[in-house]
């Protein structure tokens, strides 16, 4: 028999660490964004003040499913709605349930479900994003809101790029290493010192290499437009407590680019059996001419492709100087669940209504996307 357990604290969820990692190894969600030193970062730093509601299900005392979800606070028109999240919405580029296996997937996730319905005077939205299609959660979430006739609105879907070394390793190293030799030659890197080095397998001064790459992005169009991961205290806090975990976990897998002996450019990793998730990549704007972030991306990915690393995920966002090395992609998902309350019954008619109503016509669509980037601007000044 199946049963749910709430955890609401920080100090109790600090209990699960060991039965927490073996679950998620049995998962087929498994990924770094759900680890539980990922998951602890993320609630020290920005969920504090928010109400913790992670659900672990149990069958004949065995932990068989997680359900790592908070409730956080955000404005809608204006308004501040109560959102049922995962833990670390935001930040955080591939989130799902831990599950053990596939045999009971179905009814875990149904149970998870059945307990927010449940509670349903404690939240107006239930939004649940960067599901990766492949682990079948989102179809069961689709089957459950039809079953009981649930608004709710799904998508949009994002593409998630990625490149498969296991099968290729030969290629993709000569592919990446003549792409690497051209573009050096083109822009005349060669006669400047180039010189890229990686930093990873635990082999790493974690507070010094940290200092670095928050110089890069300090001088870059991130930095100056203070939309950096490191811009703010509670990011960079954040990439603090992670570099240092995952430095100990051997999980950092760091590549900076120099010219003529000075930092140029960094690409930020998580190396997680097998996998290199890039998280991040800045470049000091000064070398702008030379294009150093996609300098060093091809050399990281030659150098990938002659170590025991299987695939390199580029993970959540669609820019389009991603396609320039993959084709490859896995689908993202969305859903959002509403409650049946009055003003989550409004909410629901703006954003599955009025909202793509309004995106038709150009003019209201700019001058919204204005107001909204000049409120949240403001935000961030406070």
């Amino acid at each position: 028999m199946l049963t749910v357990s709430l955890v609401s604290n920080y100090n109790t969820f600090r209990n699960y660490k060991d039965e927490w990692d073996d679950l998620l190894s049995k998962s087929d969600a498994d990924n770094i964004f759900l680890t539980y030193d990922w998951i602890d970062a993320c609630l020290k730093h920005f969920h504090k003040t928010e109400e913790v509601l992670i659900l672990n299900i149990f069958q004949d005392n065995k932990l068989v499913g997680i359900a790592p979800l908070v409730i956080m606070k955000k404005r809608c028109m204006g308004f501040a709605a109560r959102m049922v999240c995962f833990i670390g919405t935001s930040i955080s580029d591939r989130m799902d349930f831990i599950i053990d296996g596939n045999k009971n997937k179905e009814e875990i996730i149904t149970l998870i479900l059945d307990y927010l319905m449940k509670i349903k005077g404690r939240w107006d939205i239930v939004d649940l994003q960067e599901i990766a299609e492949n682990t079948g959660t989102m179809k069961i979430i689709e089957r459950y809101i039809e079953n009981n006739k649930i608004m709710n609105i799904i998508g949009p879907q994002a593409k998630s790029f990625f490149i498969e070394l296991n099968k290729n390793k030969d290629f993709i190293f000569q592919k990446y290493s003549t792409r690497l030799r051209k573009r050096l030659r083109k822009n005349k890197l060669h006669d400047m010192n180039f010189k890229a080095e990686r930093h990873m397998n635990g082999d790493i001064n974690a507070e010094s290499l940290f200092s670095t790459i928050s110089d890069i992005e300090r001088y870059s169009w991130k930095g100056e437009g203070q939309c950096g991961i490191f811009s703010k205290r509670k990011g960079r806090c954040f990439h603090e407590q992670i570099f240092n975990k995952f430095s100990n976990n051997k999980w950092l897998d760091v590549a900076i680019l120099s010219i003529n002996s000075k930092p140029a450019a960094y690409i930020y990793n998580y190396l997680y059996k097998q996998k290199s998730y890039n998280y991040n990549i800045a470049f000091d704007k000064k070398y702008y001419n030379f294009s150093p972030g996609v300098i060093l991306m091809m050399w990281m990915l030659k150098d990938s492709a002659s170590k025991d690393i299987s695939e390199f995920d580029f993970i959540r966002g669609e820019g389009s100087w991603k396609k320039r090395f993959t084709e490859t992609f896995r689908i993202h998902d969305r859903v959002k669940i509403f409650n049946e309350i009055f003003f989550s019954k409004h909410l629901y008619c703006f954003q599955a209504k009025i909202k793509p109503w309004l995106k038709k016509i150009k003019i209201v669509h700019i001058m919204w996307k204005i107001l909204k980037d000049g409120i949240n601007a403001f935000k961030d000044r406070r």
